[in-house]
């Protein structure tokens, strides 16, 4: 159910497991290990220029989702990757060794809570019994905890159904499952590919930072290739608002992800970088912290600016 941690289900090896390894892009005796999901970020520093001229190298691991790869960081075959609030919050709970180092402030938009086109549902208090999916420790896991929460509910008041992506895509199309909160680009395929009905999104309901988490080691004897690092994804960022059809096409030709959906996806998926970390993200961060351990799905309150390292200043 929604209560099970994250690091209690699987051992770390196979949490870890990278889809793919990619290659190696820039040249130079030092390396970065850069965890990417569904190689969203190298897409982006491609198609923005951002990956010329780099002064050192980056290997990259592609991985579904945020959970492997922050747990990849922490096991130390990573030195840094992007992943959401709610999935730093579950590394954060379990003491791994890891920082978050950066954030950028995220609309809410591209999290969604999906339900088949032919459901009546349109409020939480409609899926009262029912079951819904979700990835444990994701964005959609917290978007279900803040929409029961604002109705009044709780997560014993649904059947939680933890899935991985695929599976849950395909128990929804299916009819096993009667809604699932995933974020895009799975969102937009279940839309646009299965035709089902988003019936809510984080947008307005609860706010969200994504965080640049890297490992204790890496902050360590990897400061500046990180600080250069996170510079050229915030170009990057800011570069792909003004250029959504070239974002688009990048990602739509470096992951095979139809190109309606790479453009749904870019359309929705709004992120502002912030050149350092701030007290009104880390509050936001600790937010999601406080409804996790509201709802018994970490065991204890944390607090979630000890797990933030504020010394990094990124470049705009």
């Amino acid at each position: 159910m929604l209560g099970t941690t994250l690091f209690s289900l699987l051992p770390l090896q196979a949490l870890a497991a990278p889809q793919s390894q990619e290659v190696v892009d820039g040249k130079g005796s030092s390396t970065l290990l850069i965890g990417d999901q569904r190689g969203g970020v190298r897409s982006l520093l491609r198609a923005s220029g951002q990956l010329a001229n780099l002064p050192y190298r980056i290997q990259w691991a592609s991985f579904p989702v945020g959970a492997p790869l922050v747990s990849a960081i922490a096991s130390g075959a990573l030195d840094f990757g992007y992943v959401g609030d709610a999935t730093a919050t579950f590394a954060f709970a379990s003491g791994s060794p890891i920082k978050a180092i950066t954030v950028w402030t995220v609309d809410g938009q591209s999290n969604a809570l999906l339900v088949p086109q032919s459901s009546k549902a349109q409020t939480m208090r409609d899926l009262i019994g029912r079951r819904v999916a979700f990835v444990k420790g994701s964005p959609g896991h917290l978007l279900i905890l803040a929409a029961l929460q604002r109705e009044g509910l709780t997560a014993k008041q649904i059947v939680g159904v933890p899935l991985s992506a695929a599976n849950a895509r395909t128990a929804l199309a299916s009819g096993s499952i009667d809604a699932w909160a995933i974020w895009d680009p799975y969102a937009a395929m279940a839309e646009l590919e299965d035709h089902a009905r988003i019936m809510l999104t984080a947008h307005g309901l609860v706010d969200e930072v994504e965080c640049g988490v890297a490992s204790e080691k890496a902050i360590a004897t990897k400061r500046a290739e990180l600080t250069d690092f996170m510079s050229r994804v915030g170009k990057a960022l800011v570069w792909g608002v003004n250029h959504l059809d070239e974002r688009s096409r990048a990602f739509a030709q470096d992951t095979g992800t139809p190109l309606d959906v790479a453009r749904r996806t870019a359309s929705r998926m709004l992120m502002t970088p912030l050149p350092s970390v701030t007290d009104k993200a880390i509050a936001i961060h600790q937010h999601v912290g406080d409804l996790y351990q509201e709802a018994g799905v970490i065991p204890t309150r944390i607090d979630v600016a000890r797990f933030y390292d504020r010394s990094f200043v990124i470049a705009g």
